[in-house]
């Protein structure tokens, strides 16, 4: 299988990393953070430039996330891309706006209330709520699994901001007590879309994650050119060059996994396999083991190389981190993937022991 992007992908990653490092320089990023925003503005431009676009296959979205951790993006677009959208492609609606998903399959209750749709219970963790239109929540109907989506500025909704590691991807809890909701899908048509979001959702965080690194590694390599010691760029001694070195070979690792679970999980979606696949399973374990480490190791690394500044609040390098932890820890909250990957390399050892034999 042909992994390499095509001309017109390529096209796609350089218009959106051109459009982003110009309109979000490291400075730009900070004031954001530092004030714990997200530039609302700018939604209707990404929809302009077709960053919703229905005919954008799993691969393109990836490369569209990359783009946004290389430049830290503050908007909401992965909360909407990942987990929420699929929920209303899959009901032929489209989003109002930024969205998000909320998982209440086991907190939340829905029920009728004449010809509406009422919904109660808690939503735990919900990523950029306080930036959504909308949530999509899983909730119970009675009989079953259901979708439903619910407005934030509903007065049965309420949120409850938490402060994060990361300012710019934060998160809340949200309440329900009464909120009207409009039914999406309904059994196996709702379980459907909600492996859909997930599988989604996990991808373009790896993919996210590679960008991450990217930055910062380029980040280090601009220092290690530009520093002088001993009257010799500081990159030109082994320990550093050897540290960079490791970065970008743990970056491209996991480059090529992404983009492997990218097609595995497209492939499934035209198969129509919504369940659990062995293939699709291992693909997306090992872009999760693998991306988010490479992310956080290039960061601490650029640390590193950079010193005492690399430390300090004023220079940027500390967001970009900071976003690496966050992704570590969504990965290692929503599954145990080193186990997946552990199985796997276990199997096909057993497997080449009993042949061998």
């Amino acid at each position: 299988m042909n992994f390499a992007s095509t001309a017109v992908q390529d096209e796609l990653a350089e218009a959106a990393l051109h459009y982003l490092t110009d309109r979000y320089p490291p400075a730009r990023v900070a004031e954001f953070a530092e004030h714990g925003a997200h530039d609302v503005d700018a939604w209707p431009e990404l929809v302009r430039q077709g960053w919703l676009d229905g005919d954008l296959g799993l691969v393109e979205l990836a490369l569209l996330a990359q783009a946004n951790g290389t430049a830290l993006h503050p908007v909401a677009w992965w909360s909407t891309m990942g987990a929420a959208l699929p929920a209303y492609r899959a009901a032929g609606l489209e989003p109002p706006g930024t969205v998000s998903y909320g998982d209440g399959s086991s907190s939340c209750r829905a029920r009728h209330d004449g010809a509406t749709w009422r919904l109660d219970g808690h939503l735990r963790q919900v990523v950029d709520a306080g930036y959504a239109v909308e949530l999509v929540v899983a909730a119970t109907d009675g009989y079953g699994p259901a979708l439903f989506t619910v407005r934030t500025d509903d007065p049965g909704v309420t949120l409850s901001a938490h402060d994060g590691l990361d300012p710019l991807r934060g998160s809340a809890t949200v309440q329900l007590a009464g909120a009207t909701g409009r039914l999406l899908l309904t059994g196996p048509a709702a379980d459907a879309a909600r492996v859909a979001g997930q599988r989604r959702a996990v991808v373009l965080a790896c993919a996210e994650a590679v960008g991450v690194g990217q930055r910062a590694l380029a980040m280090a390599i601009e220092h290690a050119q530009a520093r002088v010691q001993f009257d010799r760029p500081i990159g030109s001694f082994q320990a550093v060059a050897h540290r960079l070195a490791d970065s970008y070979a743990d970056l491209e690792l996991a480059r090529s996994l992404v983009y492997r679970a990218a097609v595995a999980v497209a492939d499934a979606e035209a198969d129509g396999a919504s369940g659990p696949t062995e293939s699709l399973d291992d693909a997306l374990a090992c872009a999760e083991v693998s991306c988010p480490a490479a992310a956080v190791a290039a960061c601490e690394s650029a640390v590193q190389v950079f010193g005492g500044i690399g430390v300090t609040w004023e220079f940027p390098l500390h967001w970009w981190y900071r976003r690496a932890l966050w992704l570590q820890s969504f990965h290692r909250a929503r599954t145990d993937a080193l186990a997946t990957v552990a199985d796997a390399l276990l199997a096909d050892s057993v497997t080449h022991r009993t042949t061998d034999r």
